[in-house]
């Protein structure tokens, strides 16, 4: 009975020496990686830059699309952009999604908070306006009167419906920024651009 013990005893030493030493190897032998592969998957990137045509309006955007996928396939995408937003603009910024696309994160660098004007506003359901099913809007204000306007930057995820898309299909991307009163008619979306997206077999 007393070697089955003492035998016990042993075994329990022996494991936690094996955790201590895998441990210590762990932390000085096996050290972290830095080690990455840039643009790993990246099949094409485009910029976008824009301002309001509007007279004494300092509405603008800049950003770059980036574009994951292989043999002609698009299959996610990333919008990243840069804007500021004048005081007076009631319009504010829109990023139109086109179809076939599905938003999957936003990120924004506005905090949340009780309706804070340059907070994103995306729908859940889709929509048909021309080639687009959806939209990300900033600074937009209510009842047309101005948000407030402001600074920022936001982050749009988006992942492709790859059963629906064919090889090399081609989508727009349109970013509109700025707004205008002229004879007491308000315009919206100012300034626009629309930015083609392919991915090449």
């Amino acid at each position: 009975m007393k070697s089955f013990v003492k035998y016990l005893i042993v075994a329990a030493l022996a494991v936690v020496l094996i955790a201590v030493a895998v441990m210590i190897a762990q932390r000085y032998f096996f050290k972290l990686s830095d080690h990455v592969e840039v643009n790993d998957g990246v099949a094409l990137t485009k910029e976008f830059s824009i301002k309001s045509p509007t007279e004494n309006q300092n509405s603008s955007v800049k950003g770059t699309i980036i574009v994951w996928g292989d043999k002609g396939i698009a299959k996610r995408m990333r919008i990243v952009a840069s804007y500021e937003i004048d005081p007076d603009d009631f319009s504010g910024m829109t990023v139109y999604i086109p179809k076939k696309w599905y938003i999957s994160n936003i990120l924004s660098s506005t905090p949340e908070g009780p309706k804070p004007p340059l907070l994103p506003l995306s729908s859940d359901q889709d929509h048909d306006f021309y080639e687009w099913r959806n939209m990300v809007e900033v600074g937009v204000g209510f009842e047309g009167k101005p948000s407030g306007g402001g600074t920022g930057t936001i982050m749009i995820d988006l992942v492709s419906d790859q059963r629906a898309i064919q090889p090399s299909e081609t989508f727009n991307i349109a970013v509109a920024i700025g707004s205008s009163m002229k004879n007491g008619v308000r315009t919206i979306n100012a300034g626009n651009i629309t930015i083609p997206i392919s991915v090449k077999k």
